[in-house]
């Protein structure tokens, strides 16, 4: 007898991808019909305002093997990966986005890479078609220095487009926590990991969804959760600072007792260390305060999404 056929869920967050979604489906469609696995699609719509959810619904009505979770509003984009992620139900789940800059021909090689053994198959962007200088600097400079920081083996230039075995999909699922990163959950829990190459194609059509902001704000988001070194280097600095004060007080008495005159110091030079002081400390309190603020979000335990409608 031969076996069933195996079945992978794709899982595509999106948000007012009207334009992108029916070309994502048509080739991702194309990419499993020459496969012997079944696909599962399971679309996660986070608060469209276009069309893009009455597409999904009307696309599910003639394929059986489409899937959708409605959000009752916008909860993020880690959210909704975990709620596709939470809903799957394929032996091996990929994630990926919906702007087509993570080509669907990609999934047989991360296919490939878990038959091999591997738990977890991570996209790694070879190149970045369509993306500015100074963006493609900050991202490569965010990831060198993250991976450095943090007690985690991070993988550097890895999205959101990977595959997870079930295993490391329940294990990931399992895990509570608000404020999701889940590059760094899907290396934080371990298992065997492995990666692909692939070449990054530019948007495809509309708005980016993560601006500057929205990845600065991830990026912080990324160290808090995972890194203790900026507390560290707040430690660090602190004492520097007590020393460097210690040593200039003993600095002044002696060239005091030495010349017979006081040290005289300017009232600019004064205000300048004040201030400087000054922002020294409303940063460190900012940083402590990035902490605290993930302390109280998970204390309130509110969930870390709500569906409004579904079709399983």
């Amino acid at each position: 007898m031969n076996a069933e056929p195996t079945t992978v869920s794709v899982v595509i967050p999106y948000l007012n991808e009207e334009e992108a979604l029916p070309v994502l489906y048509e080739r991702t469609c194309k990419v499993f019909d020459a496969r012997p696995e079944d696909v599962e699609f399971l679309f996660v719509d986070d608060g469209s305002r276009d069309g893009s959810f009455e597409w999904v619904c009307r696309t599910a009505e003639r394929d059986p093997r489409v899937k959708y979770l409605k959000l009752s509003r916008n909860f993020g984009h880690q959210a909704a990966i975990t709620a596709g992620m939470r809903h799957a139900t394929g032996a091996a789940v990929v994630t990926i986005d919906a702007d087509l800059q993570d080509p669907p021909e990609t999934i047989p090689d991360l296919i490939a890479k878990w038959k091999e053994g591997f738990e977890v198959v991570h996209a790694i962007r070879a190149t970045r078609r369509g993306e500015k200088g100074l963006k493609k600097f900050f991202a490569f400079a965010f990831y060198r220095i993250f991976k450095k920081i943090t007690e985690v083996e991070m993988v550097s230039d890895s999205g959101d487009f990977r595959l997870l075995d079930r295993k490391a999909v329940d294990a990931i699922s399992s895990l509570r926590e608000h404020h999701r990163y889940m590059r760094g959950l899907a290396s934080w829990i371990g298992f065997k990991q492995g990666s692909v190459l692939y070449t990054r194609d530019p948007r495809y059509a509309g708005e980016v969804k993560y601006t500057f902001k929205q990845s600065l704000t991830l990026a912080l988001n990324a160290i808090a959760s995972f890194s203790g070194t900026p507390l560290r280097l707040i430690f660090y600095l602190g004492g520097w600072i007590c020393v460097g004060s210690m040593v200039g007080a003993i600095a002044s008495w002696i060239y005091h007792f030495r010349t017979g005159q006081p040290q005289h110091i300017g009232t600019v030079t004064l205000a300048f260390a004040t201030l400087f002081i000054t922002g020294l400390q409303m940063f460190c309190i900012g940083i402590i305060g990035q902490y605290l603020r993930r302390v109280f979000d998970e204390i309130k335990d509110r969930p870390l999404y709500l569906v409004q409608s579904q079709n399983f």
